[in-house]
Order: structure tokens, then sequence, then C-alpha cells
């Protein structure tokens, strides 16, 4: 047994290849039930039935977001899934990747009040007073000569997950 060499038949989670396997498995189930993939989003699929309703789905690692017109292609895109994936149905979004998601009869919004309060608090700026704009127009900045050293890696920080938020 000692000089054998095994094959494994399948990707173990967590190999630098696993990602791409993944992807090649889900987009090959959306080819055979017949969904379009997006010719500039790679990881958004589209699917239409006869009447010409629509349903879209978008892969973000291992999670996928779909909305949809029509219940019944809904129901059929769920039971497709669960036939032959592992998966559970978390129902309607609300949070997803820092962006909260308010679903209504007028429509979807999104916001990202709960992480931007997230930044404030750890940053210790909770109770900052809010303004439209860094500074006041007109004042003139100049060097202090005296002043003392601080470190940017706290600046740094908080520019940081300020772009996160622009993601």
């Amino acid at each position: 047994m000692e000089h054998m060499v095994y094959t494994l038949h399948k990707v173990l989670y967590g190999l630098k290849q696993a990602p791409r396997a993944w992807f090649n498995k889900i987009e090959a189930h959306f080819n055979e039930e017949g969904f379009l993939k997006c010719d500039s989003e790679q990881t958004l699929f589209t699917k239409r039935n006869s009447a010409r309703k629509i349903l879209i789905v978008s892969i973000y690692v291992d999670d996928l977001i779909y909305t949809e017109k029509d219940k019944e292609l809904m129901q059929d895109f769920k039971a497709a899934m669960l036939r032959d994936f592992d998966m559970t149905d978390l129902g309607e979004m609300h949070y997803f990747h820092r962006i909260e998601v308010v679903q209504h009869d007028k429509g979807i919004f999104v916001c990202q009040r709960q992480y931007t309060e997230e930044i404030l608090k750890r940053f210790g700026m909770s109770d900052c007073n809010p303004s439209y704009i860094p500074i006041t127009p007109g004042i003139k900045l100049h060097e202090d000569v005296k002043g003392e050293q601080v470190d940017d890696t706290f600046y740094k920080q908080i520019v940081g997950s300020l772009c996160l938020s622009l993601d």
C-alpha cells in the first residue's frame, strides 16, 4: 500500500481548485436547466419561461441570490437546485455583504446603515456630529510644527473600512 497513488474523484473543500470546480459544476447545472450566462457578468444567469417571465440568479462564492416575477418559475428553480445540490433556503434576503435589503410592494431598497454604524462604533465615533463636507470651506490649514506624531494606521483603518462600504 505504501507504493500506491490514489486519485480523488472530487475536489476537496479548501483546496486551491475548489472554487473553480464549484463554479464549473453550478454553471453546468444552469446550462442544463436552460439558463443563459450574462456576457458582462460571469456570475449572473437568467432564464425565461414561455410566458416571458424572467428568473435572475447571481452567484457570490457559494451563495445564490435570485429574484423572479413568476412563483412557478421560482418553485421549479428551487426544486431543481434541491434535487442536485445540498442547499438551505434562507428565505427572503435581509442582509448581504454589508448591505441591508428591505423589500416592499413599491420595490427593493438597499442601504448600509448597519455597516456604517458598526464602523462608527469600532472607531469610537458613535456620538460624532454628521457633516456633508469634511472641512469648512475657506479654512486655511497650517503646519503644526510642535504637534505630536500620530499613528497613521488608525486613519488607514477608517479609510479602508469606508472603502469597503463602496465595494
